[in-house]
């Protein structure tokens, strides 16, 4: 039974990440203001899996003061987890690490999130 849980368990939070995934990717839909701010990457950004516990993703078109970072999953035996990349102002990198104790939701587990 307590397989199955973790199976429900584990599904029903890919659903909840799909919906964050799934939501418009337009810088002014982007906000994090009144939302959770998580989005799929925009068009302009691309992820590289660096390895099993950290991801970066570069964003090359985003507006001059938009601040911004990446999000990430992290699930463990012991620790389920979230992760957030450093903070980029306008166009740059943000690389995302998860614990190494835990393992990351492979690519395109990777989000964006605006901050502002």
């Amino acid at each position: 039974m307590a397989l199955r849980t973790r199976k429900i368990t584990v599904g029903l939070a890919a659903g909840l990440l799909g919906a964050f995934l799934l939501a418009p990717a337009s810088p002014a839909a982007a906000g994090g203001k009144g939302g959770s701010g998580l989005i799929e990457p925009p068009s302009d950004c691309t992820t590289v899996l660096i390895n099993n516990y950290s991801a970066s993703l570069t964003c090359t078109n985003r507006p001059a003061t938009q601040q911004w970072q990446s999000y990430r999953i992290c699930e463990g035996p012991w620790l389920d987890t979230d992760a957030y990349g450093n903070i980029v102002t306008g166009n740059g990198t943000s690389t995302v690490s998860c614990a190494p104790y835990v393992w990351a939701w492979p690519v395109p587990g990777v989000a964006f999130h605006a901050v502002n």
